[in-house]
């Protein structure tokens, strides 16, 4: 019988069937795997095994009897329905086998940092995540999401997660849809109109309430930040960069966290959002400087960059984010744009230090850049 030791975890895979045939003989093995390994945690994995009966879940049962910790992953829906039809999902963990998706040479419409997104059918699309494994994550994410649908959030209705090739993904239900990225890039001539709306949906997650405690407060993340870079900075400027962030305003409304175009989709030319594993609750002035970075600050230090992540030019990308804060506020404010600019540097100076900590480049340009700006400004209010 095939079994896995991983740290304090042991994990058995069960084949073929278990049935009345083969369950004392089955139970055998399992016992002689227990006996030859010390553990904590027991799963079992199910990913091969087509059908369970009576004789089968008792097997499962006298397992349970004798390890509480015990839990089950990948079973197969026909396997699933028989422990749920059974009672066994209510006094378990048990985990449905991912439904899998082959995503070979499927039209790619979306892609970003983190994920991938293609189009499996005319009805549907898959996000593919490039850079985590861990379903508990997605499934937090589709949590989220679902917060957000329920209070009127535009998104995208989820629907299930799937095993795309060799990468975890969600589902979504989407008709005729592509990232806002390649209608701008497809139709340069509707700029203007989709930049308003990419404005008005903006505006619409800052203004939409939210006190569900699984939504993170944004502005404690902040706070994080400014103490993990604290070694690299000044400090005068990081005690005082700490306290203006400490004067944000307090809310309970919506932020994105990473709402640039490359992660909305137009459906009907109605702006829809598939990306929430960033959503969290606080100021839109954390908003509006999370969409500085990509947008203009990665320029600063790279050039070429808007070019080789979004495919747009870095003037092209300087004059879209300007003309979405003159639409979200209205007006050309510079002291407001410089105040959203100063947290975006206390942003990019953290993303550095981890993502790029060798990149002494652009560390010392954010840095630079946010001692001007905390020598000239003394506050955060942007008036909103």
């Amino acid at each position: 019988m095939r079994h896995l030791l991983d740290n304090e975890t042991l994990i058995i895979y069960l084949e073929g069937e278990l049935n009345s045939s083969n369950s004392e003989s089955i139970a055998d093995e399992i016992d002689n795997v227990i006996a030859k390994n010390n553990f904590k945690h027991l799963i079992l994995d199910l990913d091969n095994l087509k059908y369970i009966s009576s004789a089968g879940l008792r097997v499962v049962l006298k397992l349970k009897q004798r390890f509480d910790d015990l839990s089950i992953i990948n079973a197969s829906l026909e396997v699933y329905d028989v422990f749920q039809m059974t009672g066994f999902t209510s006094m378990m963990d048990i985990k449905k086998a991912f439904r899998k998706v082959d995503v070979t040479n499927k039209e790619v419409i979306g892609e970003g940092f983190f994920s991938t997104v293609y189009r499996l059918d005319k009805d549907t699309i898959v996000k593919v995540f490039n850079r985590t494994s861990d379903p508990q994550q997605i499934e937090r994410e589709l949590k989220l999401a679902k917060e957000a649908f329920i209070l009127g959030v535009p998104t995208a209705i989820s629907f299930d997660i799937v095993k795309a090739n060799d990468k975890l993904g969600v589902c979504f239900e989407m008709l005729d849809c592509m990232s806002l990225k390649n209608a701008v890039l497809a139709h340069p001539e509707k700029i203007g109109e989709y930049v308003k709306k990419y404005a008005d949906l903006l505006k619409k997650i800052n203004s939409t309430e939210c006190d569900n405690p699984i939504i993170p407060d944004i502005k404690k993340y902040y706070l994080k930040k400014i103490d993990y870079i604290k070694p690299y900075l000044e400090e005068k400027y990081y005690l005082k960069a700490k306290k203006m962030i400490e004067e944000v305003k307090d809310r309970k409304t919506f932020v994105h966290g990473d709402c640039h175009f490359k992660n909305i989709m137009v459906q009907k030319d109605e702006l829809l959002l598939i990306d929430m594993d960033t959503l969290s609750v606080g100021h839109p002035i954390f908003e509006l400087a999370a969409l500085y970075a990509p947008y203009c600050a990665f320029n600063e230090d790279d050039p070429g960059n808007s070019e080789r992540f979004f495919g747009i030019s870095e003037e092209e990308g300087n004059h879209l984010y300007n003309s979405l804060l003159n639409l979200y506020f209205g007006k050309d404010d510079p002291l407001v744009k410089d105040k959203i600019r100063l947290l975006s540097y206390v942003h990019m100076v953290w993303w550095n230090r981890i993502n790029e900590p060798n990149n002494e480049v652009r560390l010392k340009g954010c840095r630079s850049r946010l001692y001007d700006l905390l020598d000239r400004i003394d506050d955060l209010d942007i008036g909103i």
